[in-house]
């Protein structure tokens, strides 16, 4: 079984706790909890089906590249019943230089738990509202927006 760090299984997670799960994952470079909490048919297991594959990718370009200062979760909506999103606000120092970002995480609901299925993220500075303002509407108003 995938436990978060508080030692709950994978399948406790509600949507929001499972984003700030994943965002304490990377801060441990605990990569097996990332990629166990993709779902089935999230676009990122198309570059890696296999877990192992992951594992060697993270090891050698994600472990210690970069450092998450701050997750926060704004917004959260349901799509569908088995499907939510949620909009969080990141912080994250690369090499010296820190990423403010917005992102969108796709949750969905499966047998095992709610499972992140994929994402979009753009820069803070591309709204004029303050973090607490951005709402739905306004992250998806932008024309060159890429889910991954």
């Amino acid at each position: 079984m995938t436990h978060d760090k508080h030692g709950r299984d994978l399948i406790e997670l509600g949507p929001a706790e499972l984003v700030l799960a994943r965002c304490e994952a990377f801060r441990q470079n605990d990569f097996s909890f990332i990629y166990h909490s993709y779902h089935d048919d999230a676009p990122f297991l198309q570059a890696f089906a296999d877990c192992r594959d992951y594992l060697d990718y993270a090891g050698q370009a994600l472990q210690g590249s970069f450092r998450i200062n701050d997750c926060r979760i704004g917004r959260m909506r349901a799509v569908a019943d088995d499907e939510v999103q949620v909009l969080f606000f990141m912080e994250i120092d690369c090499e010296g230089v820190i990423h403010k970002t917005i992102e969108m995480a796709c949750m969905k609901r499966t047998a095992q738990g709610w499972r992140y299925h994929s994402g979009a993220k753009r820069p803070l500075e591309d709204f004029d509202s303050p973090l607490e303002g951005i709402d739905f509407d306004e992250f998806l108003d932008c024309a060159t927006l890429v889910f991954f």
